[in-house]
């Protein structure tokens, strides 16, 4: 992957694990965990027009934890990593809310998604052959 995330989203990232209204991802950028606990609430309780005491935030993880519970060899990529064994990702973040603007995450994560996808298509090439 070419795309690197920029010094401010390495120290500003959260990824909030919502399970009300919506189950879901969100990634926020805040200057600690209390502002991006804030941020998340209020917007997602705009988006889905609902009180923000109903959005309910299971977790919350901020950039350096990620990269340590994650596995992938590119550690940017660790901040969308959901599931995984051993050395081997299972499972990555599909849809998430990004309520940032950064283009190095977005970038990140578009790179991502057309990898995911040239891995499907030639599977899927190699079984019709």
């Amino acid at each position: 992957m070419i795309t690197q995330l920029s010094e401010e989203c390495r120290s500003k990232l959260f990824r909030l694990t919502l399970c009300a209204p919506v189950a879901g991802i969100a990634f926020v950028m805040a200057d600690g965990r209390e502002a991006a606990w804030r941020i998340g609430k209020t917007v997602i309780s705009v988006l889905r027009s609902v009180p923000i005491y109903e959005v309910e935030i299971r977790q919350m993880h901020a950039f350096a934890e990620l990269v340590q519970m994650g596995v992938s060899e590119d550690a940017d990529l660790r901040v969308f990593e959901i599931a995984h064994d051993d050395d081997h990702v299972t499972e990555w973040t599909a849809a998430p809310y990004f309520l940032t603007n950064d283009a190095s995450l977005l970038g990140k994560w578009a790179e991502l998604r057309a990898d995911l996808a040239a891995v499907a298509a030639s599977s899927a090439i190699d079984r019709a052959k």
